[in-house]
């Protein structure tokens, strides 16, 4: 599947989403079974309702809320290519930053 990392780095929940987009299938798990997912803060997309908004920044000094997400959707319309409705399971045993 197809996950979005969200953070953001205000209060307001209609504001700007900043979004990294990854597939668990093409990480490779470690000797114990864990896949790490590892993005920089600028390889996050800054969105908004999941269209690109151009001229952002995220503000590291600010972040408020962090949110993973299995949507059917990527970015501006595109459809998520790795979507599969019905159940399914992440479990997450850390978030760090750095």
């Amino acid at each position: 599947q197809r996950f979005k990392l969200i953070i953001r780095d205000s209060y307001d929940w209609n504001g700007i989403a900043w979004s990294y987009e990854f597939d668990t299938k093409t990480l490779l798990p470690s000797m114990d079974g864990i896949v790490e997912a590892s993005a920089a803060f600028t390889e996050f997309v800054p969105t908004l309702f999941a269209r690109r908004v151009p001229n952002q920044q995220f503000d590291k000094s600010q972040l408020t809320a962090i949110q993973i997400t299995l949507s059917k959707f990527g970015y501006d319309g595109a459809l998520n290519p790795n979507f599969k409705a019905g159940s399914f399971e992440l479990e997450v045993v850390s978030i760090e930053t750095y």
